[in-house]
């Protein structure tokens, strides 16, 4: 098996996507929950369903993958997933999650937008902190790659037009936000998101340009 740890990234790699109580995810079966597309995917997945998220998260060589380990939950990530997901430049992999449903990507693209909101209004209080400006520039990246996979979800056509069908709410939490708002599931608001989280990213480029 070729030795994939040169090119193994963190939990550092994104910023923890959520820091509140776990959802139970997915019903599992005996093995556990589905593969992950990417390790970026699996490391959001820990940090919605572990306790502790995927601060503490320990990988491991696989025949098949790497086992990411957290709090109890271990997902698989093939090898030839995250090589796929690196090749495309997908965030979190290609294709359709096993692990997050509609409702949970659009909440971690809340997040992740909250805090590029909120560390944008200090970067405009020291434009020249660089490390600032890579914070804010990922967490608006990962916003609009989290709610493009909301948009894998939702059926083409005028089937489409209210959102995921409600059967791709497989999560408590993921349910929950659709009950809570079902027009932020719309198609319309979903790509209206997306575009504003884009938009915010090429700005934050464009005004902190040398």
């Amino acid at each position: 098996m070729p030795d994939h740890d040169q090119d193994r990234p963190g939990p550092d790699s994104r910023r923890q996507a959520f820091g509140h109580d776990p959802d139970p995810g997915p019903e599992q079966g005996a093995d556990g929950p589905g593969p992950a597309r990417s390790l970026v995917e699996a490391y959001v997945y820990l940090d919605l369903v572990a306790p502790g998220g995927s601060e503490q998260a320990a990988v491991a060589d696989g025949s098949e993958g790497w086992l990411v380990r957290a709090g109890g939950v271990e997902v698989l990530v093939p090898y030839e997933a995250e090589e796929t997901a690196r090749q495309s430049e997908a965030t979190f992999g290609t294709g359709l999650s096993a692990l997050l449903d509609p409702g949970q990507w659009v909440l971690v693209a809340a997040t992740y937008a909250s805090r590029a909101l909120e560390g944008g209004l200090l970067l405009a209080e020291d434009p020249s902190d660089p490390e600032g400006f890579d914070t804010v520039a990922a967490d608006w990246s990962f916003a609009a790659d989290a709610v493009a996979e909301a948009l894998k979800f939702v059926p083409e056509g005028d089937e489409g037009a209210d959102g995921p069908d409600p059967e791709s709410f497989w999560t408590e939490m993921g349910r929950s936000a659709r009950d809570a708002a079902p027009g932020r599931f719309s198609r319309a608001k979903l790509e209206s998101d997306l575009a504003f989280y884009r938009q915010s990213l090429a700005d934050l480029h464009r005004l902190h340009a040398d």
